[in-house]
């Protein structure tokens, strides 16, 4: 709590001498923004928005794990398959999110549609790299008496696999939550009417600086829920599984 209390304590002087610096009208006070916070927070409109990346964010992710873990549980195993598929995974790792944005308005238009394929686009490699190299780290004489002893696919999904990359896991998973909703908000800034990256944009074109600071406020203490709520145990659980198979 003194963490929180202090670094609270340092950004509301520097947002203050920022205000007195460049005017309320650009920079709102940290009470006046405390205050249009307030009253959004009255509208159940407000909770909608926040609902909406929410749902994007989460159900983006959920689908990566799966086309991650599918994947890359098949090039772990075969070298034959990692060969195959790491051109295009390093293709899209090194396409930038604003690109998926510009093509996918022109392809599918605006929506959700949009949001959703860019995190899925940009957080599939990172996660699938980490589930391929914590497959391909796991000794394969065990999936080779798996076969001899004819111990059903799903015994050694469960039972082999799965236990064997969970730190892999866990730790690719905890990239993915820390990037997901910064990815959909950007794209809901350029490509959605609805969510809390659209009312950023359209705070951002009236000018009306209060309520972009207060959802600046919102978006980012959702990803402090997030990395405080999911991604530090997630990490210590990571830690905690490669400590023990040490």
């Amino acid at each position: 709590m003194i963490a929180f209390g202090f670094s609270a304590a340092v950004l509301a002087t520097i947002w203050t001498l920022l205000t007195l610096l460049y005017g309320a009208h650009l920079v709102p006070s940290p009470l006046a923004t405390l205050g249009c916070l307030v009253g959004m927070v009255r509208e159940p409109a407000m909770w909608g928005h926040v609902a909406i990346t929410l749902f994007r964010g989460l159900f983006a992710v959920a689908l990566t794990l799966v086309m991650a873990l599918v994947t890359g549980l098949a090039a772990g195993l075969s070298h034959r398959t990692m060969s195959l598929i790491s051109p295009l995974v390093a293709a899209l790792q090194a396409t930038p999110p604003i690109l998926w944005v510009t093509l996918l308005m022109v392809w599918v238009g605006t929506g959700s549609a949009v949001p959703v394929l860019v995190v899925i686009a940009s957080l599939y490699p990172p996660l699938f790299l980490n589930v391929a190299q914590g497959t391909a780290a796991l000794d394969h004489r065990l999936f080779a008496m798996a076969r001899v002893y004819r111990v059903p696919p799903l015994r050694v999904l469960k039972d082999l696999l799965l236990p064997g990359i969970h730190s892999h896991l866990l730790g690719g998973l905890s990239h993915v939550l820390a990037s997901c909703w910064k990815v959909t908000a950007v794209a809901e800034f350029l490509a959605s009417g609805q969510g809390i990256g659209a009312r950023i944009y359209w705070a951002y074109r009236m000018l009306e600086m209060e309520q972009l600071f207060a959802w600046a406020v919102v978006l980012v203490s959702i990803g402090m829920c997030i990395e405080f709520g999911l991604i530090r145990p997630l990490r210590r659980a990571a830690e905690a599984g490669r400590a023990t198979s040490a």
